[in-house]
């Protein structure tokens, strides 16, 4: 049998990474949209030209495709929200899909499965204690427009007879990347802080889950639209710094005061280290996805083990 076609835009770094391994281990043949003939090849894995930027892609990446994941977008808390990045923030993301969504247009032969990048931020940054699912509305803020814009990029490849997801994706923790993998220092060293005064909402998911949902959707047929993606565990912020902290075993009676996020951080810091989002995972639930760790402490043992 000939192993399926998955190709994957944003296969570098902390998730995308996990995401060729675990995508060649299951069996697809995989696919790889890179930037510069020099990017620095994987075994097993096929790479093919594209320029967001510029609209441009090499068509023949989807001769066979079965599916396509895009999972592109420049860092959120890489650089300070100027508008010059914020600009840079919207491009990545919008770009990318609209030059994917063109490409099928004009193909042959078009994927069963397109499986986009969207994010929390897409319910705004201060929900409170709402009970966030997929049919939630969206909420304030340039992280939820953002998001908007990102998942409706997307909408057009539904129209195509595409099966179209968009991952609403939560703060992904791995050792070696992400909030968990820059937070792990200072905790260690007994520096660990709460936020605010604690209580913002964290929706948190381990990258080892986030890569298996994202397998796991590229086959559930029936799965259409917005996926959160993260734990059926959210837990406001000076619970998860507790937790970490007793995980590595020191104390955390630090606090970083609102006040002081916000002069350091200006917007960054108000819709991302300051927000409060209660998101639950109803759609995996709802088709039976399993969780490998589907609490804060199973993540913390998970994705992070004790020296």
């Amino acid at each position: 049998m000939t192993p399926p076609v998955l190709v994957l835009a944003g296969a570098s770094g902390f998730i995308g990474s996990r995401l060729v391994e675990a995508a060649l281990s299951a069996g697809y043949r995989v696919r790889r949209l890179v930037r510069s003939a020099d990017a620095t090849a994987i075994d097993g894995v096929e790479d093919f030209l594209w320029d967001p930027s510029a609209g441009t892609i090499d068509d023949a990446v989807l001769a066979g495709a079965y599916g396509v994941i895009c999972l592109n977008g420049a860092g959120l808390l890489s650089r300070p929200w100027t508008p010059s990045y914020k600009k840079v923030l919207w491009d990545s993301r919008i770009d990318s899909v609209t030059t994917l969504v063109s490409a099928f247009a004009k193909a042959n032969h078009k994927p069963k499965v397109f499986i986009s990048g969207s994010a929390i931020g897409y319910y705004g940054a201060d929900r409170a204690g709402e009970y966030l699912s997929e049919g939630s509305a969206s909420g304030e803020g340039f992280l939820a427009e953002l998001c908007r814009a990102w998942e409706e990029a997307a909408g057009p490849a539904s129209g195509m007879g595409i099966r179209t997801v968009v991952v609403r994706t939560g703060l992904v923790m791995g050792q070696d990347g992400g909030m968990l993998g820059l937070l792990q220092h200072p905790y260690r060293a007994g520096l660990g802080a709460q936020l605010g005064d604690g209580t913002g909402w964290m929706s948190t998911i381990a990258r080892d889950d986030y890569v298996r949902a994202l397998l796991f959707l590229l086959r559930e047929d029936d799965v259409e639209g917005p996926v959160n993606m993260t734990n059926p565990d959210p837990v406001p912020n000076k619970a998860w710094n507790k937790l970490l902290a007793e995980h590595v075993g020191r104390r955390a009676f630090l606090a970083v005061p609102r006040p002081v996020l916000m002069l350091v951080a200006g917007q960054m810091g108000r819709e991302t280290m300051l927000a409060s989002q209660r998101v639950y995972p109803d759609v995996l639930f709802d088709h039976g996805f399993e969780f490998l760790a589907p609490t804060v402490e199973d993540i913390f043992s998970h994705e992070l083990p004790m020296r």
